[in-house]
């Protein structure tokens, strides 16, 4: 379940936020200067030489400051969940709550999405529930009599098959088809600009430049998730893109696959770094106090051992020799 709040970080109530602060153990003072800092602030707008008259605003964080995010985040840190079927993901204003649904017992995933629905509305958060979204995957061959649809605010949740979140999008196959298709287009719109500039006669080391900061962060976006999981013809494609790219360039570039292990290995060893990681525990538990290494979890399908952990685990223990 995908969550979309209307205006999030304009509801924010700064008294609520206070009161949070301080709960969480925060200076008093500092508290209170966050107050001050969201209450009463002049609005007006200024187009073509002309300012309109100033609005006075008590509500909401300043969209576009780097604090905004962070005071949401702590505005929704008082409600988590995490068991063995369902738990509560949190990026920002992105909320997802993700079900595990074993014989259509799904009462703790209803459940824990009408508390946070309650616990949304008590705290002055707007649900917008003709964009929030449902995406089901089952793989079981024989296809149980299909989930009741959720409602919230009385309207009912739409079933979509495929849902951007966070810039990835994941498809109910878990195949990533569809993210790998917009991939694609936003590689090659990109590699259409990097040709322009070429033409221009920009010089060499800019070009590569443009590509690192433009063409190949479009391309590789999230490709720790995907990396090891995408089709053979999905990775060729890309790779297709890069070769090109190699081409306006006049220099060798690395393909999908290289720049996935490089990522995937670095992304393992910092979270063997953190000690505040979420899978620190699960991470600690699969190390071996003799070689460094770590144990291969156990993979019952094809589609688990080409994940990010089990193939991580493989890439990191090939590094440590």
């Amino acid at each position: 379940m995908f969550f979309d709040f209307s205006s999030a970080f304009n509801t924010i109530l700064p008294s609520v936020l206070k009161d949070k602060l301080v709960n969480a153990g925060v200076d008093h003072h500092f508290a209170t200067w966050i107050l001050d800092y969201l209450s009463d602030r002049p609005q007006y707008v200024r187009t073509q030489g002309c300012v309109s008259d100033s609005v006075v605003c008590s509500t909401g964080a300043p969209q576009g400051t780097v604090l905004a995010p962070f005071l949401f985040t702590i505005y929704t840190a008082d409600f988590s969940y995490n068991s063995t079927q369902c738990f509560l993901q949190k990026f920002s204003d992105d909320s997802a709550i993700v079900g595990l649904i074993k014989d259509g017992d799904d009462k703790e995933y209803r459940r824990l999405t009408q508390d946070f629905v309650d616990w949304c509305q008590l705290n002055y958060l707007q649900i917008n529930a003709s964009n929030t979204m449902e995406l089901v995957v089952d793989y079981c061959r024989h296809k149980h009599s299909s989930l009741q649809p959720l409602s919230i605010q009385g309207m009912d949740i739409e079933t979509v098959d495929s849902y951007r979140y966070l810039g990835v999008r994941l498809n109910n196959k878990l195949d990533w088809t569809h993210n790998s298709d917009a991939l694609y287009r936003k590689g090659q719109s990109r590699l259409y600009l990097l040709r322009r500039l070429r033409s221009f006669g920009v010089v060499g080391p800019l070009l590569k430049t443009f590509y690192d900061s433009v063409v190949a962060s479009a391309i590789f976006y999230g490709v720790v998730c995907w990396g090891s999981s995408i089709s053979a013809g999905d990775r060729k494609r890309l790779n297709r893109l890069i070769r090109r790219a190699s081409s306006v360039l006049g220099c060798p570039l690395d393909p999908v696959e290289v720049v996935s292990d490089r990522r995937m290995t670095a992304k393992l060893s910092s979270m063997l770094d953190n000690i505040s990681h979420p899978m620190q525990v699960t991470l600690t538990a699969m190390s071996s106090s003799f070689s460094g290494r770590l144990r291969h979890p156990r993979c019952g399908t094809e589609r688990f051992r080409r994940s990010f952990l089990p193939t991580a685990v493989r890439l990191y223990n090939k590094s440590v020799g």
